[in-house]
């Protein structure tokens, strides 16, 4: 029983109580996502908002916490937008309508027919009218072997499909409007399939000639609400929430936009991923306990720092899985190689997390790297890893008098400082499960009072 309790706490498990009559076993994962999604602080938002998220659901964030997020977004409006418009497509029932109810629809669409006065000939065909048929060819505008005839047509100009159509366009044009923040390449897989249905719904032989309004009418909700198809339900149901993350009275959206984030998020699909937003967020946490939070970025294409904090002498910014190349726009010393030979491919590696403090006593700039192992020989090469980093990027500590480089090395368990090490050195090695140790090597990296 001992070497199997053991073997389950070396997979990354552990025994949490679940009631008098038994324990549930939490794994690692389950633990991090517990620790991201805890009420009391908003960081869940700042997870790659990409391909490599599905959509979650989780306990509701505290609602002034979100709220204060949301407000120190650096682009406040367009930022909240795009987080709320990623999270609703990527957690919605969007992506199932597209790609299941969408089709099955176009081939049933509601229609009905009209009758539409049109000149017809040399064969007589509709409901032939012979006074304007006479009166038109005693005036010479009409052939002796045309008629004017009332003619029925089948009309897809129904207020339901009115409504679908501007759902569609809605959607393509959301998708876009991601698409085009994120990057082509980052676009998530959902997103594109509804990309791909609706533009194979605007080609199709009987929709793609529906009118498009600018927006729905209560009429065009009520008929596609009431119709017995569940399809045109489903379709009113989905506008319905669409209109209200669109509304233009900013109150009424605002409050909608909360409570869709409030419990939905874009959860990391790998265990790597939800690792590194872990040691974020507490690293965030940290960082709010020193000092006061001022501004927040998404993590998004062409994007700068994730978050900036302010303290009496000091200023701080957390950059994100980002090249210390581009944020100091110096050349790497691995750059400087490449660019000297022949027959080397590849991108630069980046830190994890880069930590930038600049304050009146001189700058720290702090390297954080995370390996999601407890495999004594892959740390160790994650330590080689940040002295390679130390060095690559040394000529950052030339840009300004008195900047200090340090680097921490993160991993999920079983690593700690001995007493005697000390508090000035270079490289810092902890466990993301001991907090308490992971805020000292922090703090001692940073300079802030341990």
């Amino acid at each position: 029983f001992v070497s199997a309790t053991v073997r389950s706490l070396q997979r990354g498990v552990r025994r949490a109580p679940c009631g008098l009559d038994g324990i549930r076993i939490v794994t690692r994962r389950e633990a991090w996502r517990d620790y991201i999604c805890a009420p009391e602080h908003a960081g869940r938002y700042l997870s790659t908002i990409g391909r490599a998220v599905s959509g979650a659901v989780s306990e509701a964030v505290n609602r002034d916490v979100l709220e204060s997020f949301l407000n120190k977004l650096r682009d406040a409006d367009g930022d909240t937008r795009l987080l709320a418009d990623a999270v609703d497509l990527t957690v919605g029932s969007y992506v199932d309508y597209a790609t299941r109810s969408l089709p099955r629809i176009l081939d049933s669409l509601a229609n009905e027919m009209v009758a539409r006065e049109e000149v017809v000939g040399p064969a007589l065909c509709g409901n032939p009218r012979w006074d304007r048929t006479v009166l038109r060819r005693m005036s010479g505008t009409l052939s002796p072997s045309h008629y004017v005839s009332r003619t029925a047509h089948r009309s897809f100009e129904m207020p339901e499909n009115l409504l679908l159509s501007w759902l569609v366009e809605d959607l393509r044009r959301t998708v876009g409007l991601i698409e085009h923040r994120v990057g082509s390449r980052a676009l998530h897989d959902g997103l594109r399939a509804i990309r791909r249905e609706c533009d194979l719904a605007q080609r199709h032989d009987w929709f793609g000639n529906v009118s498009r309004p600018l927006r729905p009418t209560p009429a065009m909700l009520a008929a596609a609400a009431r119709h017995r198809s569940r399809e045109y339900r489903a379709a009113a149901g989905l506008a319905r929430h669409r209109l209200d993350l669109e509304n233009d009275d900013r109150s009424a959206r605002w409050s909608t936009v909360i409570a869709l984030l409030a419990v939905n998020w874009l959860e990391p699909i790998s265990d790597d991923d939800l690792f590194e937003l872990y040691v974020l967020v507490q690293t965030l946490d940290l960082l709010a306990g020193e000092l006061e939070p001022v501004q927040y970025g998404l993590v998004a294409a062409g994007r700068s720092h994730v978050a900036m904090f302010r303290g009496e002498d000091r200023e701080v910014r957390v950059f994100f899985d980002q090249t210390p190349t581009s944020i100091f726009r110096i050349e790497s010393r691995y750059g400087r190689i490449r660019a000297e030979c022949n027959g080397i491919a590849g991108r630069e590696r980046r830190p994890d997390i880069l930590v930038v403090s600049k304050g009146k006593a001189g700058s720290r700039i702090v390297l954080v790297e995370m390996k999601n192992s407890v495999d004594s020989s892959y740390i160790s090469d994650g330590i080689y890893k940040v002295l390679a980093y130390m060095y690559d990027f040394q000529d950052v500590c030339k840009t300004e008098i008195g900047n200090e480089l340090r680097a921490v090395l993160v991993v999920p368990t079983g690593v700690s400082a001995l007493p005697h090490a000390t508090a000035d050195r270079h490289v810092f090695v902890a466990s993301a499960d001991d907090r308490q140790g992971l805020a000292a090597a922090m703090k001692h990296a940073l300079a802030l009072a341990a």
